[in-house]
């Protein structure tokens, strides 16, 4: 059997639900920077994360990019819709490596047309999806890069199932959509905060609390949303 508890939208369904899938359901690995999907591209496969981290991405015309989401095992990416639509949005690739399951979108279609709960399960988990990409759109608008930089490690942390975090200075000046020296010296005021302690590639989170002080709303209102729509 596969351990679809190690993904938090699948453990929703009952036995008879996920025996459904079980067979439709394909293990992969998920190694760093791979991208499941580029902005306009079909979607051939959903994704549903057991370790690691994806990230969904807004590519400017110029190369710059902005993350807008984060998944983990919470959910999942590339999930049919009710309006038919096949492409993908938005750039989504591995940020911290990992595994999970894949299965080809149409076969997961036609289960999810058999099934209402199904129906119901991915509709609230897709609202929730886009609270946090509106919520992201209000935080790197309003917010500062010190709030924006623990609010970003906080949900990676979460996701990651580690206190060590793979990733380096010029990767999070991406996601957060600034220059990598305003990154640098963030991350040198959080580890002389006692918050955390970074090395090349690498940051390992000392003191969650400390974060969450030190972050914007966001994350408490992300976390949230996802609980009180996915209890």
């Amino acid at each position: 059997m596969l351990p679809m508890a190690g993904n938090k939208l699948l453990s929703h369904l009952s036995a008879g639900e996920f025996a459904n899938l079980h067979s439709l359901l394909k293990p992969i690995c998920f190694d760093a920077g791979h991208v499941l999907y580029e902005a306009g591209a079909e979607i051939d496969y959903s994704y549903f994360p057991l370790h690691g981290t994806l990230s969904a991405v807004v590519v400017m015309l110029d190369g710059r990019m902005i993350e807008v989401a984060t998944i983990g095992n919470e959910g999942a990416v590339g999930l049919p819709t009710p309006v038919g639509v096949t492409k993908s949005i938005n750039r989504v690739f591995v940020q911290v490596p990992g595994d999970g399951l894949k299965v080809e979108t149409k076969l997961l279609e036609k289960e999810l047309q058999r099934s209402a709960f199904l129906q119901r399960l991915f509709s609230l988990y897709q609202a929730a999806f886009q609270f946090q990409v509106a919520q992201s759109v209000a935080c790197n608008g309003l917010h500062t890069l010190r709030e924006r930089c623990c609010r970003w490690l906080l949900m990676t942390h979460d996701r990651a199932g580690s206190d060590e975090i793979k990733l380096t200075h010029e990767f999070l000046s991406i996601m957060l959509g600034v220059r990598r020296p305003g990154v640098t010296v963030t991350l040198q005021e959080l580890q002389e905060s006692g918050l955390l302690t970074y090395s090349r590639g690498s940051i390992n989170i000392v003191s969650r609390a400390g974060l969450e002080s030190q972050s914007c709303e966001c994350y408490r209102v992300v976390t949230a949303e996802y609980a009180k729509l996915l209890t």
